[in-house]
């Protein structure tokens, strides 16, 4: 409900002319224009200089400013390279439906081409505010199957999936997702040092792929790689689970599940 009230709010707030707002003594001008910012970034594909924010709202450079530092402050936009910003996956947060819809919709025929190839469980993860949630399984035909539930709270330090969100999260939020879950052991192969947690994240977000090696859950391996909408840090990712004892040809399962991952993220990037 509380995400339907904002959509009608800011609906609202797009159509209104700029005299109605005027003559509405209700109206919050400070928030007004924050909502400016915040669209401004919304329908950019790039990230955005404080100077071309400054000049597509004609507001004021102080006032942007601070704005855009408030945003940052709170996490819905992140800082890239160059001094520009961009919108990060907190805002997706505020208008899941919309932002799953257009995912699910890019992902589904990578995820039923990869299930097609290996005949294994395939899977698609979500970054939400403070936690990973599966959002669609396309499973496997097989009889033994590692299965997944659409609505599952993914583990940050321990699932494929999770690792290759989290490891490409800013520190910040790296740490929220990991102090909302816990860094418990879930097998006898769950890393749960923090130091080499932080390790293993490091290591995966520079090879562009996440496994799990039954750390999960006994006698299951899955492999991920993270999804990206055009921004610095993914707001998805995408596995294929396999029981260990099917385990064959890891690397073409990698390369894979990497490929996918790459061609759902251009696909997003550019719509």
């Amino acid at each position: 409900m509380a995400t339907a009230r904002h959509e009608v709010s800011k609906s609202k707030l797009l159509t209104e002319k700029p005299g109605e707002r005027k003559r509405d003594k209700y109206f919050a001008k400070t928030i007004g224009k924050a909502f400016r910012v915040l669209e401004t970034f919304t329908q950019s594909k790039e990230p955005l200089s404080l100077n071309q924010v400054t000049q597509v709202t004609r507001m004021a450079k102080t006032s942007v400013f601070r704005i855009i530092h408030t945003l940052e402050v709170m996490g819905y936009l992140e800082k890239s390279a160059g001094d520009r910003y961009a919108l990060s996956p907190a805002v997706s947060y505020l208008i899941p439906n919309r932002m799953l819809a257009s995912l699910i919709g890019v992902a589904l025929p990578q995820m039923k081409d990869l299930g097609r190839q290996f005949r294994e469980t395939v899977s698609l993860a979500f970054l939400f505010k403070n936690h990973i949630e599966v959002i669609a399984v396309v499973e496997s035909p097989q009889r033994m199957q590692m299965g997944n539930i659409v609505g599952s709270i993914i583990p940050p330090h321990a699932s494929s999936l999770g690792k290759s969100i989290t490891a490409g999260q800013p520190e910040w939020r790296r740490d929220r997702l990991l102090r909302t879950f816990g860094i418990v052991p879930l097998t006898a192969h769950t890393i749960t040092d923090e130091v080499k947690l932080k390790a293993e994240l490091d290591m995966v977000c520079a090879r562009g792929y996440a496994a799990d090696l039954e750390e999960s859950v006994s006698g299951g391996c899955c492999f991920g790689a993270p999804i990206f909408a055009g921004g610095a840090h993914p707001i998805a990712a995408i596995s294929i689970s396999t029981p260990a004892i099917r385990l064959e040809n890891q690397e073409r399962m990698i390369s894979a599940v990497r490929l996918a991952a790459a061609a759902i993220s251009a696909e997003l990037a550019s719509s």
